[in-house]
């Protein structure tokens, strides 16, 4: 009697990134968004306070907080495109572009960020 073996399966991985980057999407993004109002409401303008260049070229500097920040924007990059590749199955959109599109584009949104992070920390922007 020959038995059936299930085929391998690439989607655990995605819903893995996709449920981390929900929890992203819930509790760090409006953590990051309450800062960033707080920060941007101490200088009438982006050459000072909190948030000119310098202040946040310092902080990136430090490889441990980059490298937090790409996570995070990995994440909701991932998160984010997604939702949308299948949301387009509702709309009766069934193909592999799509497929390649979203992963492919929040590959290219996230590796782009950490492309900036690396030239913000070795101080080449």
């Amino acid at each position: 009697m020959r038995q059936f073996l299930p085929s391998r399966s690439d989607e655990p991985i995605y819903w893995l990134m996709f449920g981390a980057g929900g929890m992203v999407a819930a509790i760090a993004l409006p953590s990051l968004l309450v800062l960033l109002i707080v920060a941007g409401l101490t200088a009438p303008d982006l050459t000072s306070g909190m948030l000119n260049f310098s202040q946040i070229s310092g902080l990136l500097g430090n490889w441990f907080l980059s490298l937090i920040l790409f996570g995070i924007v990995f994440l909701l990059c991932f998160y984010s495109l997604h939702r949308i590749h299948h949301s387009s199955h509702d709309f009766g959109i069934h193909s592999k572009i799509t497929f390649f599109m979203c992963y492919g584009l929040a590959a290219a949104l996230a590796f782009g960020a950490l492309a900036l992070q690396i030239l913000i920390y070795c101080k080449l922007f």
